[in-house]
């Protein structure tokens, strides 16, 4: 009977053992099969999101050139195609809002939402389980490009001094800091007065510099262009037209003779094109301007100027310079609305050697950007007083002018890229 009971003793713990064995692979089948569905939901995850990003990023190019809201829906869902996601297609929900209903873009146009909803059949889950859905979501659009510089100087060539002040002169910035992208080791050159208001701002060089500038950062990486995408104007057939002297206003259109000496120039708003010519005010009695301060007034809005050269659109011929060497007082803004909002002046990147001289004795007020890709803006003239809202340009030199920077993104050219933002 002893033997009998420890045979049974036996028996018993080897059926707890077979028991235990059982579970034991119960719960590591149980842990492969949640590692595997783990994977397959991530995996789907991953892939629904890409898809997501990439049609979000679909429409946002179409909005970004001009697109409609229909137009930019359907290049969304066409996209998502493309990646394996069709409405309705293999346990798959695709859903594309412009403007979006949520985030931080909800109910501006500008963006579009999409949304995909993925059924994923997993191993352990029952399929009608709420967690074997996946979502993912993109908004994409035009998204504006705020750099945050007063002045940008853009030539990447390691030239010297592409920012320069002279000794009689003066770079006043406020609401916005410098931006050198020469990787010459003297970059800037300042024997003038460089300051910014408040000082927060920055002086950030790819190189380095001579003289003092504020808040100086050396090494920074070069920045892009901010408006290298910025259209060109057409020219649509538009009108073209003889400066005229004051009392009559000139209109918008194009232009191919100069804007000359001694005499007072009213712009009506619009969009200037300036084919060969352009803008040289010399004189105690030259100005320009557009708006209530002109003299006659012209209607309140404001101009874009854009000067290129006598074969534009082709390459070539002779360019449009702006050149201000009067006594008299300018004043020019900015349109407020339409392509060119902010933009004041543009120069065509195909003409290198478009003079540029903002100055000459007088004064001259302005608000918007003033772009010069391929061109350096200098400033002329002893005490010259000049008031710019943004100056980009290849390259900047104040020479003895008193320049003043106002930087203020309401005013200036915003410049947008379709963007991927959520």
């Amino acid at each position: 009977m002893i033997g009998r009971r420890r045979l049974a003793g036996r028996d018993g713990q080897e059926g707890q053992a077979v028991v235990l064995v059982a579970f034991f692979l119960l719960a590591l089948l149980m842990a492969v099969g949640l590692a595997i569905d783990t994977g397959q939901l991530f995996i789907a995850k991953r892939t629904a999101q890409e898809a997501a990003d990439a049609a979000a990023f679909a429409g946002g190019i179409v909005l970004y050139e001009n697109g409609t809201v229909a137009q930019a829906i359907a290049a969304a869902k066409a996209d998502a195609t493309l990646n394996g996601y069709t409405d309705g297609a293999n346990n798959a929900k695709v859903t594309v809002i412009s403007p979006p209903t949520s985030g931080a873009f909800a109910g501006d146009p500008a963006y579009v939402e999409v949304i995909i909803v993925k059924s994923v059949r997993t191993s352990l889950v029952p399929q009608q389980a709420g967690f074997t859905n996946v979502t993912a979501r993109g908004v994409g659009g035009a998204a504006a490009l705020n750099l945050g510089y007063a002045v940008m100087a853009l030539d990447q060539a390691c030239d010297t001094g592409t920012a320069a002040v002279s000794s009689n002169g003066d770079l006043a910035i406020t609401g916005g800091g410098i931006m050198i992208n020469s990787c010459s080791p003297i970059a800037g050159q300042n024997s003038g007065n460089v300051t910014f208001t408040p000082n927060a701002y920055q002086t950030d060089v790819v190189g380095n510099v001579s003289g003092s500038w504020p808040n100086l950062r050396t090494g920074r990486v070069a920045q892009p262009d901010p408006f290298a995408l910025y259209p060109k104007p057409l020219l649509n057939s538009l009108p073209t037209y003889t400066p005229q002297c004051a009392p009559q206003v000139n209109l918008p259109g194009i232009y191919t003779d100069i804007f000359g000496s001694n005499c007072h120039y009213s712009l009506a708003p619009g969009n200037y094109i300036f084919i060969g010519g352009g803008i040289n005010l010399q004189g105690a009695k030259a100005d320009i301007c557009t708006g209530l301060s002109c003299s006659p007034p012209t209607a309140q809005g404001g101009v874009f100027l854009f000067f290129t050269s006598t074969t534009y659109p082709a390459i070539g011929g002779t360019c449009a310079q702006f050149k201000l060497e009067g006594g008299d007082d300018s004043t020019l803004s900015a349109p407020l609305a339409g392509t060119y909002q902010g933009m004041l002046m543009m120069f065509d990147s195909n003409c290198p050697l478009a003079q540029i001289y903002i100055g000459g004795g007088g004064s001259i007020t302005t608000s918007g950007s003033i772009y010069a890709p391929t061109q350096t803006v200098f400033g002329n003239g002893n005490n010259s007083a000049v008031t710019v809202s943004q100056i980009v340009a290849k390259a900047f030199n104040a020479q003895n002018a008193d320049f003043t920077v106002i930087y203020n993104r309401a005013v200036t050219a915003n410049p947008v890229i379709p963007a991927l933002v959520e």
